[in-house]
C-alpha cells in the first residue's frame, strides 16, 4: 500500500474528526507523542501529527506529562484498544467533547459548551479492563495576569519545556456559582484519572494566550464533584444518608396514613354531607383529614364556599403563578446550559420579551393580594367577635397553614432531591441540597432572606444560596407579623388608622428610595446591561430581599382590603367616564412599568442610566404595578370589570388557584433539576422554549396536586378540626340540632 497523503486543514473543515482518526488507524499510522501547539497552523502538517492532535483534543491525558502513573498507563491502554477498534474504546472516544482553540477566544457573551455523551461514557465497563468510563467536565476562565498576580485563589504551575506549552494558571473549583456559566468541555476518561490529572493535562494544551494585545492566562477549572462514574454514583446511595432515610421513613408513614384514610373513607360509604360528618366520632374525623378521596374532591371542586369571596383573585393568582414560572424558566435556560447566550442577551432587549425579562415585579401582585386578604378576612373576624383580636390564634393559624407543606418540600430538597437523578451539572443540585440542609432552621423561622444576605458570596446563581425563591416566603411572613399594626387601627379608629397606615406607607417608600441613592444599585434586573448584572447580587441583598423595601405593595393591599370590607354590602357607584379614565390610567401605568427601561437596555448607546430615572423607577415601579392590580381588583369587585372580570372569575381557575402555593414551592426545584439533568446545553429558540415551558408548567401543577393532597390539605383540615372558629362552631351546632330533629321526626 502506498504512503498515505498528508491530511490538510481544508479537508478537516469538510470531514468529521472521528472519520480521520479511523482513516489514520486503517492506514496503520502510528500514534506518536509529538504535541501540536494550540497556536500553530495545521496546513501541510504530517498526518501522524494531526492524528495526535485529534486524539489529544478528545483525550488530553493521552500526551500529557506530570500526571499520575495509573492515568498515563490506562490512557495508553485505551489508545491501544482504540487502535484495535474495540467497541468500548470507540464508545469512549465518541463520548468525549472536543477542545477547540477558539473556545478560549470567547467573551462573557459567548459561552461555548462542547459536551460529550454522559450516559454512554458511564456505561463503559469492560470486563477485561481495570477501569470504567468517567465523565469529567473542564471549565475555562480567562484571567488577567496583572489582576491575579497576588490572588491566593489561583496558583501558577510551570509546565516543562518538553510539553511545548507556556505557563498556565490553574483555577480552584468555584463553588460560589454555577460553573456552566463559563465555557466547558466534557471528556470521557478512565476512572483512574483524577480531576487534577485532567486539569494538568488540559493546562499543558492551553498555555498562555494573547487576545487584543492583552496578556492573560486561561484558568483551567476542574473539580472531583464534576467527575462522574457509575461506581461513584452507586456509592452515593440513599442508604448511606441517615437523615435522608429518616425523612423517607416519615414520608412513607404519611403516605401509608393517607392510603389508610382513603380506603376507610371509601369503604365506610359515608356521605360527604355535613350531617353525616357531624355524626362521626372525633377519631374518624381525625383520620379522614388525610383521606385523598375527600381532599381531591375539595381540591378540584369548582364551588367557592367562602362567603364574600373576591372571585377575581383566583384568576389573578393563577395567571401570576404561570407568569412567575415563565420568568424562572427563561432565567435558568438563558443563564445556564445554553449555547446561545449572546442571542439570549439580545432577545432580552426585544419589546415582546419584556414581559418576562423585566417581569420580576409580578411577585408584588402576591404581596398586594396577601395584604388584601389579611385585612379583609381579619376585619370580618373582628366584626364577628365584637373587636376581640385573638393575636395568638392569628399567628398560630398562619404558621400551621404555611409551614407543614413548606417544611416537607424543604426536607425533600435537603435529603432526597440529590438522589433522584444524575447529569453533567448534577453537582449544582447536590450543593443546593447541602445548603438547604444547613440553613433549614432559618427557613423554618422565616428569616432566611436576612441569613443569606450575611454571606457576601451569596448570588442568584450560587447553589449555596439554597432554595432561592424562598426569600418571598420569609418577606411575606415578616409582613404578616407586622400586619396587626395596620389592620386593627384601621378597624378600630378609621381616620387615625388611615393616617397612620398612609404615613407608614410613605416612610417605606422613602426608605426604598434611600437604598437606591445610598448604594447606587441598578433600578431592576437588566439582563442586557453587563454593568447592571455585575451589581445583581448587591441589588438583591440591598433591595430585592429586604422586607422593608418590599412592603409598600403589601400595605397598599391592606388599604384595599379595608376599603373592600368597608363597602362589602354595597356597590360604590362611579361615573362611567371616571371608570374609563381609571382603566386608561391603569393601562398606561402598566405599560410604563413593563417598558420603562427599554431605552436603557443597550449599554453601548446609554452607558450610564440617569440618576433620576434609576432612583424613581427603582423605588416606585413595584408600587406602581400594585396600583394597577389594585384597580383591577376594585373594578372587578364592584362591577366595572366587564369581560376581564368574567374571565378572572371563571370557575376553571378555582382548583388551579388552590394549587398556586404548592406550585410556587416546587416549580423552581423542578427547573433546577431539569437543567442540571440535561446531557447537553440547548439552543434556546422561541418554539423550543415555549414548548418546554408548557411542559414544565404542567409538571409543576401535577407535582403540586400530589403535594397538596398529601401534605397541604390534611394539615388545613386538622387546623379546622382542632381549632374551629366561631362560625364553624355555630354551624356545627346548628347541623347537630337539625340532624337530631330529623331523626326524631323519622321515629
Amino acid at each position: 500500500m502506498s504512503a498515505a497523503p498528508p491530511l490538510l486543514c481544508d479537508q478537516v473543515r469538510t470531514k468529521g474528526l472521528f472519520a480521520y482518526v479511523f482513516l489514520a488507524i486503517w492506514l496503520n499510522v502510528p500514534i506518536g507523542c509529538e504535541v501540536l501547539p494550540m497556536q500553530a497552523s495545521t496546513k501541510n502538517i504530517p498526518h501522524q501529527v494531526f492524528v495526535d492532535w485529534l486524539i489529544q483534543t478528545s483525550s488530553p491525558t493521552a500526551l500529557a506529562a506530570n500526571i499520575s502513573e495509573y492515568c498515563i498507563h490506562h490512557t495508553q491502554y485505551y489508545l491501544t484498544a482504540l487502535d484495535r477498534r474495540q467497541s468500548w474504546a470507540v464508545n469512549m472516544y465518541e463520548s468525549s467533547g472536543r477542545l477547540a482553540e477558539q473556545l478560549l477566544h470567547t467573551d462573557s457573551q459567548n459561552v461555548h459548551h462542547s459536551s460529550g455523551l454522559f450516559d454512554e461514557c458511564l456505561s463503559i465497563q469492560p470486563e477485561d479492563v481495570p477501569f470504567q468510563g468517567q465523565y469529567c467536565t473542564v471549565f475555562f476562565e480567562n484571567e488577567s495576569i496583572q489582576e491575579h498576580e497576588n490572588d491566593h485563589h489561583y496558583r501558577s504551575q510551570a509546565i516543562p519545556e518538553t510539553s511545548k506549552t507556556a505557563v498556565c494558571k490553574e483555577g480552584e473549583p468555584k463553588e460560589h456559582k454555577s460553573n456552566f456559566l463559563m465555557p466547558s468541555v466534557g471528556f470521557c476518561l478512565p476512572s483512574t484519572c483524577s480531576a487534577s490529572d485532567l486539569r494538568s493535562a488540559v493546562a499543558q494544551m492551553v498555555g498562555k494566550q494573547l487576545i487584543n494585545k492583552t496578556n492573560f492566562t486561561t484558568a483551567v477549572i476542574t473539580n472531583e464533584n464534576y467527575c462522574y462514574s457509575q461506581e461513584k454514583i452507586n456509592t452515593n446511595r440513599l442508604r448511606h444518608d441517615k437523615l435522608a432515610m429518616t425523612v423517607m421513613t416519615v414520608f412513607c408513614i404519611l403516605i401509608a396514613l393517607v392510603l389508610t384514610a382513603t380506603v376507610h373513607d371509601s369503604w365506610s360509604g359515608a356521605s360527604s354531607s355535613s350531617s353525616d360528618v357531624a355524626q362521626q366520632t372525633f377519631h374518624i374525623k381525625l383520620l379522614h383529614c388525610f383521606s385523598a378521596k375527600r381532599n381531591c374532591q375539595m381540591l378540584f371542586s369548582t364551588k367557592d364556599d367562602v362567603k364574600d369571596s373576591l372571585a377575581c383573585l383566583h384568576g389573578i393568582r393563577v395567571v401570576t403563578t404561570c407568569w412567575i414560572v415563565l420568568i424562572h424558566v427563561a432565567g435558568e435556560f438563558s443563564q445556564r446550559m445554553s449555547y446561545t447566550k449572546q442571542l439570549d442577551i439580545k432577545n432580552a432587549s426585544r419589546w415582546e420579551f419584556q414581559i418576562f425579562t423585566n417581569g420580576l415585579f409580578a411577585v408584588d401582585t402576591f404581596f398586594l393580594m396577601s395584604g388584601l386578604l389579611v385585612a379583609f378576612t381579619q376585619m370580618r373576624q373582628l366584626d364577628q367577635h365584637g373587636g376581640f383580636f385573638n393575636i395568638k390564634r392569628f399567628y398560630i393559624r398562619r404558621f400551621v397553614r404555611l409551614t407543614p407543606v413548606y417544611a416537607s418540600v424543604q426536607l425533600f430538597i435537603a435529603t432526597l432531591w440529590s438522589h433522584v437523578g444524575t447529569g453533567p451539572d448534577w453537582n449544582y443540585v447536590q450543593q443546593m441540597s447541602k445548603s438547604v440542609r444547613q440553613n433549614l432552621w432559618a427557613h423554618m423561622l422565616y428569616i432566611n432572606n436576612y441569613v443569606a444576605a450575611i454571606d457576601q458570596q451569596s448570588s442568584l446563581s450560587n447553589p449555596l444560596t439554597g432554595m432561592i425563591e424562598a426569600w418571598y416566603l420569609a418577606c411575606e411572613m415578616q409582613m404578616f407579623w407586622m400586619s396587626p399594626l395596620f389592620v386593627y387601627p384601621l378597624w378600630r379608629w378609621r381616620k387615625a388608622g388611615l393616617i397612620w397606615t398612609i404615613a407608614c406607607f410613605l416612610f417605606f417608600l422613602g426608605f426604598c428610595m434611600a437604598l437606591f441613592i445610598a448604594y447606587d444599585i441598578p433600578p431592576t434586573v437588566l439582563f442586557s446591561r453587563p454593568s447592571a448584572m455585575q451589581k445583581l447580587d448587591e441589588y438583591c441583598r440591598k433591595h430585592y430581599h429586604q422586607t422593608i423595601a418590599r412592603i409598600p405593595p403589601y400595605v397598599m393591599g391592606i388599604l384595599l382590603g379595608w376599603l373592600l370590607h368597608k363597602n362589602k354590602d354595597r356597590k360604590i357607584h362611579i361615573n362611567k367616564f371616571l371608570v374609563i379614565a381609571g382603566w386608561v390610567a391603569a393601562l398606561l401605568i402598566g405599560l410604563l412599568v413593563i417598558y420603562g427601561m427599554m431605552p436603557y437596555l443597550d449599554e453601548a448607546k446609554i452607558p450610564v442610566i440617569n440618576s433620576f430615572v434609576r432612583i424613581s423607577y427603582g423605588a416606585f415601579h413595584r408600587s406602581s404595578w400594585a396600583v394597577v392590580v389594585a384597580w383591577l381588583i376594585f373594578s372587578c369587585t364592584h362591577g366595572y370589570g366587564g369581560y376581564i372580570h368574567a374571565f378572572l372569575s371563571s370557575k376553571f381557575f378555582l382548583p388551579l388557584s388552590r394549587l398556586s402555593y404548592a406550585v410556587y414551592l416546587v416549580h423552581f426545584a423542578y427547573i433546577k433539576a431539569y437543567v442540571s439533568h440535561m446531557r447537553k446545553p440547548m439552543y434556546v429558540a422561541e418554539y423550543y422554549f415555549f414548548t418546554t415551558y408548557l411542559g414544565i408548567l404542567m409538571a409543576a401543577f401535577m407535582l403540586s396536586s400530589v403535594v397538596s393532597v398529601i401534605m397541604e390539605m390534611p394539615f388545613m383540615n386538622l387546623d379546622k378540626l382542632l381549632f374551629p372558629n366561631g362560625l364553624e362552631i355555630k354551624k356545627t351546632k346548628k347541623e347537630d340540632v337539625t340532624g337530631l330533629l330529623t331523626k326524631n321526626k323519622c321515629h
